[in-house]
């Protein structure tokens, strides 16, 4: 995330989210993603899902 800034400075003054997509993924695991503000997707039969409470609040990096 940090670098990403260097490898795209057109997008330097924009607020920047990350994303974490996964097939399988542990219960603790989604909970620590979460709580680094990283959004999580969950991919099944071919779905891709936006995986988040109701209140979760994004990290802007």
């Amino acid at each position: 995330m940090q670098r990403f800034r260097s490898f795209f400075p057109e997008h330097k003054d924009k607020k920047l989210y990350g994303i974490l997509a996964s097939v399988d993924l542990s219960n603790e695991l989604r909970e620590k993603i979460l709580q680094e503000g990283f959004y999580v997707a969950r991919i099944h039969d071919q779905v891709f899902e936006l995986d988040i409470p109701d209140n979760f609040q994004p990290r802007p990096y």
